[in-house]
């Protein structure tokens, strides 16, 4: 999370701009007076600066000329977003000390790739060489597992500031891109055989967030699709060009989901507080260790999605023979949430899933950050 000023003239852009940075993230603070912005700038620098060009007393120009001229300020990244659309006016931008520009109307994706660009190329986020891959996984329906892995990407991806995508390798429909209501132009299943990072990028849709999703197919597929072959070409390919990669597992045992849970760094079994949850994650379990799929650092999430829990967790422990790493209670804003598009890792929200997600998001990132990626 970077803290950004935004300096324009014009409140109705100003706040359009606000919102979109703060989707992705961002703590961001508003001025609408150049002169004003340009004193706040310099008692307190903050991560990075968003101008307009055209505003009275003091240009964006002006502005990022008298940063460039303070040694305290002259590191500080700077995006110039106009409605001037020309060669010449990108020039005299980047002449006058900004370090990237924007012509108008720009949409949030575009935004926001260019605030992550300036703020990795500044130092601001680190980048890691190799990214992480998180699968979540679980037989049992209606556990909660698509909710969790939106949540956790969205939260990852606020956390840490960099590219995270959202794998859905469902072949039953994407309910990913439903839980965040978008509309995902393709799946998987239309990925070229020679595929690289250009290819599959085109194919993956953006959140407001920022957040990358590789969506399942609008309608069902065979259970054994994607192949082995595509479901690591697809990973290898984000490893190397993602920070994080969480999968939303399929619920059946096929090359795919053998593939997503032995390629992960970090594997989550989503259960529920109910008798049939506990006894599926225990046949499954077994089914794991007799295929002779290595899993890492395995946990077990103990997820609450209805009112009344028919287990305490000591008995979901028990069932399984083993410690639950997180419990997640009932949420009841989870909802209004889902009907909004919105994750709830993504607002304000207290309660029980948004914490929890967001303390197992941090714990990650700090895992990856303190070992240098």
């Amino acid at each position: 999370m970077a803290r950004i000023y935004v300096i324009d003239d014009d409140e109705q852009l100003l706040r359009m701009v606000g919102l979109m940075l703060e989707r992705g993230g961002h703590t961001v603070t508003l001025i609408s007076n150049p002169v004003d912005g340009l004193e706040q700038v310099r008692t307190d620098k903050p991560d990075l600066l968003v101008l307009d060009v055209m505003m009275p007393n003091l240009s964006g120009h002006d502005i990022s000329r008298e940063i460039r001229g303070n040694k305290h300020l002259e590191d500080l990244p700077i995006l110039v977003l106009t409605a001037r659309s020309q060669e010449i006016d990108r020039t005299t931008a980047l002449k006058s000390g900004a370090d990237d520009y924007l012509s108008k109307p720009v949409t949030s994706q575009e935004l926001i790739e260019r605030v992550d660009g300036l703020l990795a190329k500044k130092g601001g986020h680190k980048k890691q060489e190799e990214g992480v891959v998180v699968t979540l996984f679980g037989f049992r329906g209606g556990t909660g597992r698509t909710t969790l892995a939106v949540n956790l990407a969205a939260a990852l991806r606020r956390i840490s500031q960099q590219e995270v995508c959202l794998v859905d390798f469902s072949p039953t429909g994407s309910q990913t891109v439903m839980h965040m209501r978008l509309q995902a132009r393709s799946s998987w299943t239309e990925l070229p055989d020679n595929l690289d990072w250009t290819a599959l990028k085109e194919r993956l849709v953006i959140h407001p967030s920022g957040l990358r999703v590789l969506a399942a197919p609008a309608k069902p597929v065979s259970p054994m699709m994607p192949s082995e072959e595509n479901t690591r070409a697809i990973l290898d390919i984000l490893r190397h060009h993602v920070a994080f990669t969480v999968i939303d597992a399929p619920n059946v045992f096929s090359p795919a989901f053998i593939t997503a849970v032995s390629a992960a760094d970090m594997t989550l079994h989503v259960v529920t507080p109910e008798v049939v949850s506990v006894q599926t994650a225990v046949q499954l379990n077994r089914l794991i260790t007799k295929a002779g799929i290595t899993v890492k650092r395995k946990s077990h999430i103990l997820n609450q999605p209805s009112p009344e829990a028919q287990l305490p967790q000591a008995a979901v422990e028990r069932g399984l023979n083993t410690k639950v790493s997180f419990l997640i209670g009932y949420d009841t804003n989870q909802s209004r949430a889902m009907s909004q598009g919105v994750p709830l890792t993504l607002t304000s929200a207290k309660s029980p899933l948004p914490t929890v997600i967001k303390r197992m998001a941090e714990a990650i990132w700090q895992r990856v950050a303190t070992q240098g990626g």
